[in-house]
């Protein structure tokens, strides 16, 4: 649920007034206020006394469940104050979850971030190695490659895409049958740098391996 209420705000010039502002973000609810989020629309005030405009800084809540991001953000300026803002969201987090039922509770952990740039860079960043994904999703039948589709908040964690190609075909080890997807992927299309960056830490990394426990669920093509 997204939700507002008035604040008192301090304008740089000494004015006291109240403003409201919002503290909770719902973007499946409020697309509308992701789209001002990303466009620094978010919290920005007018001084009736000199007429600054300028950026409220207050604690938001945002939660987009599609893509399993429930972030804690925190005023920039408390970020010296790190270990106290994370014991606080976990201790509020733990109390939420602990009035809810089996099916409402949130699975995935929170994040823990300072002023809405570090949010919306996470959302950008996001919605960039989505496009990469879609790509994938509409070549994958044309290049017989079959999907494993992750847990968002898993593949976050991870440093993993949400989407990853295998061939099911090669029988060697699902780290191999990744790889060779990535490169038949890349191979079509050289610029999907966010596979590129994953095939290069997956081949670096020998002992790499998928947990199976994030795998939300697998799709097969034929060639």
């Amino acid at each position: 649920m997204s939700l507002s209420k008035l604040e008192e705000i301090v304008c740089p010039c000494g004015e006291t007034f109240e403003a409201e502002l919002w503290n909770s973000i719902n973007p499946d609810e409020n697309p509308e206020l992701k789209e001002a989020l990303l466009s620094g629309e978010i919290n920005i005030v007018c001084c009736p006394g000199c007429g600054r405009i300028f950026h409220a800084e207050h604690f938001v809540l945002y939660h987009d469940a599609a893509n399993e991001i429930l972030s804690f953000v925190y005023p920039k300026s408390f970020d010296q104050q790190a270990t106290l803002c994370a014991e606080k969201m976990n201790a509020d987090f733990k109390r939420a979850m602990g009035g809810l039922g089996p099916e409402k509770k949130i699975i995935y952990q929170p994040i823990l971030l300072f002023g809405l740039d570090s949010l919306v860079d996470l959302i950008r960043v996001e919605e960039a190695e989505k496009d990469d994904t879609s790509i994938l999703e509409y070549l994958a039948g044309e290049l017989g490659l079959s999907l494993l589709h992750l847990m968002p908040s898993a593949a976050r964690e991870r440093q993993l895409l949400r989407v990853l190609p295998y061939v099911p075909q090669n029988d060697g080890a699902r780290r191999e049958q990744i790889m060779e997807g990535i490169r038949i992927l890349l191979a079509h299309n050289e610029n999907l740098s966010f596979y590129r960056k994953l095939l290069d830490k997956i081949e670096q990394n020998g002992s790499w391996a998928l947990d199976k426990s994030i795998v939300l669920r697998e799709k097969t093509y034929g060639k």
